[in-house]
């Protein structure tokens, strides 16, 4: 059995648009894939987008359920500059979370920064450089 890399990472969201449209304007994102699938709810509506080889699936239920992080606590965006990152981003709106803008030199062979936010329906996103 051969088991590759990762395939991409789904995330169940309240309204689809809200949330590519942020992942795509804000984060970069392109739509790859759309389509509709049947539950016993109604309509359940997938669109993919990927950005440098990373895929996400946003997955929009008929009845949306708040979510708490839980086993997955977030998803960690590779960036090659995390100071020019944080300021578009926050010129575009986005607002970090307080005391999570973090060097830490034991993380990987010369160091890593990071910093967290949040996504349209509560997901917890990092900014993640390696030094």
């Amino acid at each position: 059995m051969e088991i590759g890399g990762l395939a991409h990472i789904g995330i169940f969201v309240k309204d689809n648009q809200v949330s590519a449209k942020f992942y795509q304007d804000i984060l970069g994102f392109t739509e790859i894939w759309r389509n509709k699938n049947w539950s016993e709810d109604g309509e359940i509506d997938v669109i993919f987008i990927e950005n440098d080889g990373l895929i996400i699936e946003l997955v929009q239920f008929p009845k949306y359920e708040q979510r708490k992080d839980g086993l997955i606590d977030h998803i960690a965006f590779k960036v090659k500059n995390i100071d020019e990152v944080i300021t578009k981003l926050k010129e575009n709106g986005v607002v970090f979370e307080e005391n999570t803008h973090t060097t830490a030199l034991q993380v990987f062979e010369k160091g890593s920064r990071w910093i967290m936010f949040r996504g349209p329906d509560g997901e917890h996103l990092e900014l993640n450089e390696r030094l």
